[in-house]
C-alpha cells in the first residue's frame, strides 16, 4: 500500500525547523519506527525535560507520516518542498525537513534499505576470476580450459567451477546483457 502524505495538522504548537530537524533525525536514526509503541521512545526523560512531551510526540506522528512518503517515492528536493507546501507544512517545518532530508543519516537510511533483501538470494559484494589450462597425464596441457569464479556475497565466498563450454555460454550471455544495455543508454 502506498503512503499518502497527511495534510498539516493546524493544531501542532511545534513550529520550529531545529526540533523538526532534530525529531526527523531520530526518527531516521531508529527507522523502521512502528507507530504507536516507539516514537514515545524517540526521546528520554532528560531531553524532554522543560517541554510539551505530548506536542512532540504529536509533531513526531506527523513526521513519521512524512518519512514513510519521502522514502518510499523519494521525491527530488524540490518536489519534496512543493508537495509539503501544497499540503500545508509552515516553512519552519518544512526547513528542518529538508534539512534531515539532505542529511547523511537519511542517505545511510536509503541505502541500508536499497541493500536490503527478502529473496534470499545472497548480494554479491565482488567477484574474482582465475583461468587454468587442465593438464592430462604426464603434464601434457590439453586444449580443455576451465575457470574458477569467485563470489564475495553477504552470506559468505562461493565458488563455481566452469568448463570450456560453460564459459563459452557466460560469453554469450554477457555479450547479449552488454548489448540490452548499450541499447537502453542510447535511447
Amino acid at each position: 500500500m502506498e503512503p499518502v502524505l497527511n495534510v498539516w495538522d493546524s493544531s501542532h504548537s511545534i513550529l520550529k525547523s531545529k526540533i523538526t530537524n532534530r525529531a526527523s533525525i531520530r526518527i531516521l536514526e531508529r527507522y523502521p519506527v512502528k507507530e504507536k509503541n516507539e516514537v514515545e521512545t524517540l526521546f528520554d526523560q532528560e531531553e524532554m525535560a522543560g517541554g510539551d512531551s505530548e506536542a512532540l510526540f504529536k509533531l513526531c506522528h506527523q513526521l513519521l507520516n512524512v518519512w514513510k512518503y519521502a522514502i518510499y517515492f523519494q521525491p527530488k528536493s524540490e518536489v519534496f518542498i512543493d508537495t509539503l507546501q501544497e499540503n500545508g507544512y509552515p516553512d519552519a517545518v518544512v526547513k528542518g525537513i529538508l534539512e534531515a532530508y539532505t542529511s547523511e543519516t537519511f542517505s545511510q537510511l536509503f541505502e541500508s534499505l536499497a541493500s536490503c533483501s527478502h529473496s534470499g538470494i545472497p548480494r554479491v559484494l565482488s567477484t574474482d576470476w582465475t583461468s587454468r589450462t587442465v593438464v592430462r597425464r604426464n603434464n601434457i596441457p590439453s586444449s580443455d580450459r576451465e575457470a574458477v569464479l569467485t563470489f564475495s556475497t553477504d552470506q559468505g565466498v562461493k565458488q563455481v567451477q566452469l568448463c570450456a563450454k560453460d564459459l563459452e555460454k557466460l560469453y554469450w550471455t554477457v555479450n547479449k546483457v552488454q548489448s540490452s544495455l548499450d541499447g537502453l543508454l542510447e535511447r
